[in-house]
């Protein structure tokens, strides 16, 4: 019976800890900035078709690469930082993305 309760203990566990992760992830607001917390050591690489994405620990999807080289750099300037930062994610213009600028901090 006391491996069933530690077993239970065990996942209780990780999960309460997963959805605390989780929910500190929710966008922060600076002035004219957005940022979005993570935890570098949950990021991951992960090959989709001929793209490289640098993943979040809950599967968000940060960036998209073009190839392995760009890939692991990228990965390696997120792990420095906490979170990834825009400005301009609010415009309006036909072309918005052409003017969101992206930033770690």
């Amino acid at each position: 019976m006391r491996k069933g309760i530690v077993i239970l203990l065990c996942c209780v566990s990780a999960i309460a800890a997963t959805l605390m992760a989780q929910s500190n992830t929710r966008p922060i607001r600076e002035g004219r900035s957005i940022c979005v917390p993570y935890d570098p050591v949950t990021l991951k690489l992960v090959q989709r078709n001929s793209d490289w994405l640098l993943e979040r620990g809950d599967g968000a999807i940060f960036r998209a690469f073009v190839d392995r080289a760009d890939a692991e750099a990228g990965l390696a300037v997120a792990k420095q930082h906490t979170q990834l930062c825009y400005i301009g994610k609010d415009n309006t213009r036909p072309n918005r993305t052409s003017y969101i600028m992206e930033y770690w901090k």
